[in-house]
């Protein structure tokens, strides 16, 4: 195992951070693949995982069994677990811009067409590799406006050219699921099968530029702009959600990574037995399909459905309950679906977030859930 320290720009006098990745097997031999936690750095499940991953491939990497680049960063955002607020972390938001850590990673489609249109292409060359090439030196003439801005840029210059990128995150109580390209319908929904997680909502862009859309997203704007490359998509990048925040355990974390590193072996990235896809029940979900439900009023609030249940349309799922003048005020979901997320603190206010929801047809208003 090789461990890179990449320092970043001093964000105030006195203090400089650094991004810390671990390296497993050899530079281009294999496939590329990176895993990631900790970007939305009050996450915590992700980071446990890795840990025990990261002792699972010391010990092939010993036997002699990588068979690809494996990189891992269990700390994706050493800004964000410094911010600490009266003894409570604020890992979600940057303190300094208020700006969603994992929003506003760089688009590089547009570098990319610079120098691909001053290459001469033709139909012999690995037109994947070239676009590889395009991303990293792209990024590397990006301009660190802050120090956010770095570790963005440090973060993709890790992933950008992988073929496979898992973003490890979770959510507030949770079901096991996962965002993932509807490109990559079939290899997300047998990366579902190996990791247990019954529910995929499928988006290619969601919007806001996420972590994982800025991997995978520049493929395909490449592909339209240049239709007569007939270029694939050549990075298969996944939010996987594990749990809740409270869902930190030995148990769970150990389990999730012995499941990872299966399905590693599985990819041909570590060497290992013949696996079979397990088999389970997988639910893939449009990204449209979904809606966030959202306090009708301030209370206290009383869920009546939990995660992993399936609720009808305008299902009466939580009551939210005003002990000044005793109304209770029913929360309705707006097109039902399966509850895979939800509120953990009892108390609301008005517009607040209560759960999120995910079902089979699209509708008008679907989508915009929180990543």
């Amino acid at each position: 195992m090789k461990i890179n320290n990449h320092k970043l720009p001093e964000h105030a006098l006195g203090g400089q951070r650094q991004l810390t990745s671990f390296h497993f097997g050899q530079q281009g031999s294999g496939e590329k693949i990176y895993l990631q936690a900790g970007l939305h750095a009050d996450e915590l499940p992700g980071m446990l995982v890795l840990h025990y991953l990261k002792r699972l491939l010391s010990q092939a990497e010993r036997r002699g069994e990588i068979q690809s680049e494996i990189i891992i960063v269990p700390l994706a955002n050493p800004v964000g677990i410094a911010q600490v607020l009266l003894n409570s972390g604020i890992g979600r938001f940057d303190l300094g811009s208020g700006r969603n850590f994992n929003r506003d990673f760089p688009d590089l489609a547009q570098g990319v067409q610079t120098r691909l249109a001053s290459w001469s292409l033709t139909d012999s060359v690995d037109m994947r590799q070239h676009v590889r090439v395009a991303m990293v030196e792209a990024l590397q003439d990006l301009p660190a406006s802050s120090e956010v801005a770095a570790l963005r840029q440090h973060l993709l210059r890790l992933a950008c050219d992988a073929d496979l990128v898992l973003d490890l995150h979770c959510d507030d109580h949770a079901i096991l699921h996962m965002y993932a390209d509807p490109a990559w319908r079939e290899p997300a929904e047998t990366l579902a099968r190996f990791l247990d997680i019954g529910t995929v909502l499928l988006s290619q862009d969601s919007g806001g530029g996420s972590f994982d859309e800025a991997c995978s997203l520049p493929w395909h704007r490449l592909a339209a702009h240049y239709p007569a490359l007939k270029l694939e998509p050549g990075c298969m990048a996944v939010t996987l959600e594990l749990r809740g925040q409270q869902d930190v355990s030995h148990a769970l974390a150990s389990a999730d990574a012995e499941r990872l590193y299966h399905y590693l072996q599985y990819r041909g990235a570590v060497k290992g037995q013949s696996l079979v896809i397990p088999k389970r029940e997988v639910t893939l979900l449009p990204f449209t399909a979904g809606e966030i439900v959202t306090a009708p009023a301030s209370g206290i609030l009383l869920l009546l459905r939990q995660p992993g249940e399936w609720v009808g349309k305008d299902e009466v799922v939580a009551e939210i309950i005003d002990p000044l003048t005793d109304t209770v005020k029913a929360v309705r979901a707006q097109a039902g679906g399966i509850i895979y997320a939800s509120r953990r603190a009892p108390f609301v206010t008005l517009g607040a977030e209560v759960m999120k929801i995910a079902g089979k047809t699209p509708y008008t208003g679907g989508g915009g859930l929180a990543l």
